[in-house]
């Protein structure tokens, strides 16, 4: 699945947060018992204002109670509680050496999107899953609200919306930019684009050739694609979910260098004349992708040859030691895979 999120240690503190939370968190504590843990937790003033600061700008004003800080390193990790209009687990990094807040992320429970997303956005989203989701998958579980310094997967400041296996990105920073994952069990995904996206793979003719675990139904700026793999991150294929088009096939299997030292050796002069590598993708490329090289040019680069074409979509080909092709992908003209 997509994607985003980094603050590692952030995560792994939220998720034994949430397994020992209670299903009915504490009732709004009033300020002076707020103030109270605080001092307990030995946060002094200019840090809680720091911490408050960052929950503030994403969450607006409301009652905050911090309930822990891990202060052995020098990120710490703060948790605390949202117990305003909607209640909600906060975990945030603080850098104790620059002085500042570098990760806020806030949990919220499936039930409080609509009080806590303006109408305007959750419209949108709501539209885009309908042509986006067509066979209905797409199943809140929680939300997160997530600013921090690094950017991480190109996002920084944004929503995320989960389901046991979807996954809804919104880009705050860029006009709340969407971008969705939803994955299918092999034996629930299309079965016509499964035996191509099968096929496709076959047609590399790198052995052995792993079964599909299953497929992602992505969304993400204007590719729109199915994405099949195998649980050993070994086979890919990539397929068009409006045109049935086959956009990238590869088996990683296929590489047979022993590390960097040797493929920088193996590859430093071509394997393969500009005449050999066209005739030697041709048959895999017209049977994949539907497309002739003839009058295709060739340029190398290491183990990758892109194949160009003026008006025509490119093909880059990546090929092992024994000058065999295990990896293609198209890019179409108007750069748009869907």
């Amino acid at each position: 699945m997509k994607k985003y999120v980094s603050i590692t240690a952030a995560i792994a503190s939220m998720t034994l947060l949430l397994s020992s939370a209670p299903s009915v968190l504490a009732a709004p504590a009033p300020v002076s018992t707020v103030q109270e843990t605080q001092s307990t937790l030995k946060l002094d003033q200019k840090v809680t204002k720091q911490l408050t600061d960052a929950i503030t700008a994403i969450a607006g004003k409301q009652p905050i109670q911090f309930t822990s800080v891990e202060t052995a390193f020098e990120n710490w990790i703060v948790n605390s509680k949202l117990t305003g209009k909607a209640k909600a687990d906060i975990i945030q990094e603080y850098d104790s050496k620059k002085g500042k807040v570098t990760s806020t992320l806030i949990t919220y429970k499936a039930d409080d999107l609509e009080s806590v997303m303006d109408e305007a956005l959750r419209t949108q989203i709501k539209a885009f899953l309908k042509s986006f989701d067509k066979d209905n998958k797409f199943q809140t579980e929680a939300f997160w609200r997530v600013k921090q310094a690094v950017n991480d997967g190109g996002l920084k400041n944004y929503w995320v919306i989960w389901g046991p296996k979807q996954s809804l990105y919104v880009d705050v920073d860029h006009n709340n930019q969407l971008s969705a994952s939803i994955q299918y069990n092999i034996k629930d995904a299309h079965a016509s684009l499964t035996n191509k996206a099968r096929n496709s793979v076959k047609t590399l003719g790198i052995s052995p050739v792993k079964p599909f675990d299953y497929a992602q139904l992505t969304k993400e700026n204007k590719d729109t694609l199915w994405k099949y793999r195998d649980d050993s991150n070994l086979n890919y294929v990539d397929i068009g979910s409006e045109t049935g088009k086959v956009w990238k096939a590869a088996n990683e299997l296929g590489q047979d260098w022993n590390n960097d030292a040797d493929f920088k050796k193996s590859f430093a002069k071509p394997k393969l004349s500009k005449s050999k590598a066209l005739s030697a993708a041709a048959p895999k490329v017209k049977s994949i992708f539907g497309l002739q090289l003839k009058g295709y040019s060739v340029h190398i680069k290491d183990n990758e040859y892109t194949f160009k074409k003026k008006g025509k979509t490119s093909i880059i080909g990546k090929i092992n030691k024994k000058g065999t092709f295990y990896s293609f992908e198209a890019i179409p003209v108007n750069g748009v895979r869907n």
